[in-house]
């Protein structure tokens, strides 16, 4: 995550408001690294699906 990461212990002493948006924030960051690893995986399996390779005997 870039920048600080808190800790929900340390949210907990938090606002609301303030907690709130903590909490947006690693959300957001968390489905973008989400999709972007299920992209990867995607292109990869895709990449070994297209490759037509024989096994050598």
């Amino acid at each position: 995550m870039p920048g600080y990461a808190y800790t929900d212990k340390q949210i907990q002493g938090w606002p609301t408001a303030a907690a709130a948006a903590a909490l947006w924030e690693r959300c957001h960051y968390l489905e973008t690294q989400a999709d972007y690893w299920k992209r990867r995986c995607e292109s990869a399996e895709a990449r070994m699906l297209a490759h037509d390779c024989m096994e050598e005997s």
